[in-house]
């Protein structure tokens, strides 16, 4: 088994970015020899070399350049994760993790959620987090998150998780301004022929997109189309002039997003709300369930 330090990842981390022990030990507040002697152990323990050390300097291995990438992140959120412990400790409050996925609907009701969770549960640390299509539901059952805001065919039937509905929506066709479709009032299948159209990634689309996709795809019709991993990602393809998107309507306002947003003939509702598992049913998380109910109304 592999046993990595604190100290050495930091040595490590800071010297990829200055190639230069000298500065790294200044940034840390070591001696030279002390940063040398964990890089090192490092690499002892990696069994694999992280730097090129010779007369013009140092550079990174090509491994220690893909060490480097992964190694930042890490580095980042394990000290944001003792930062924020640590606040939680000295003022003996409470914290909650929701998981989001920069749908429209989300971007509007959380700084509210944020303004009034302030004043009625000032003991409550609230933090949000970004999540993409595949990893909501994996992320809630393992902790990452304490509830996620999502719709019900993405939880399925789980007996583990509890899904609060607050809102239904419908699939809409996201349109660049100005596309010939943009006077319609509703679209059919008919109307998207030969259309460029944007879809989710298939391993990363809820259940009912993916139905949805499908159905185009499978369709006798001509459907061309490209695939987006995320939402903000789908919606500036569309500005980008690259296609049509077809998202759920809490996904995008066109007001906001300079688009075209037309409803989609297509017999599907889509429950929106909040998901989390029955196990952690704190107050706290009930009132924030209940503040979301109450906020999403006024969304």
């Amino acid at each position: 088994m592999i046993n990595l330090n604190f100290q050495q990842l930091q040595c490590f981390v800071t010297v990829s970015q200055t190639l230069n022990f000298s500065t790294a030990a200044t940034r840390l507040h070591l001696s030279q020899p002390a940063v040398s002697k964990n890089i090192k152990q490092l690499e002892t323990e990696l069994a694999f070399e992280l730097f090129r050390r010779n007369q013009h300097g140092v550079s990174l291995t090509v491994a220690g350049q893909e060490f480097s990438k992964q190694m930042s992140n890490v580095l980042i959120l394990t000290e944001q994760a003792i930062l924020d412990s640590r606040e939680i400790s000295e003022k003996d409050q409470q914290s909650l993790t929701i998981g989001y996925t920069n749908a429209m609907i989300e971007n509007k009701l959380l700084p509210k959620l944020l303004r009034s969770a302030h004043h009625q549960l000032p003991n409550l640390r609230l933090s949000l987090r970004s999540f993409d299509l595949s990893t909501g539901l994996s992320n809630l059952q393992s902790g990452v998150f304490d509830l996620i805001l999502a719709t019900k065919d993405t939880i399925g039937d789980n007996p583990r998780v509890k899904f609060v509905p607050m809102f239904q929506g419908h699939f809409n066709v996201v349109l660049p301004i100005g596309n010939r479709l943009s006077e319609k009032s509703k679209l059919t299948f008919s109307d998207l022929k030969k259309s460029q159209l944007i879809f989710f990634n298939p391993l990363q689309a809820p259940p009912e997109s993916a139905t949805l996709q499908n159905t185009f795809i499978q369709a006798p019709e001509d459907f061309h189309y490209q695939t987006a991993d995320t939402l903000n990602t789908a919606i500036n393809m569309v500005k980008g002039g690259i296609g049509l998107a077809v998202l759920p309507s809490f996904t995008v306002d066109s007001t906001e997003s300079n688009v075209t947003v037309i409803p989609l003939d297509y017999p599907v509702i889509l429950d929106y709300g909040v998901a989390y598992l029955e196990t952690n049913s704190s107050s706290s998380l009930l009132s924030i369930v209940a503040l979301l109910k109450t906020l999403i109304g006024k969304v």
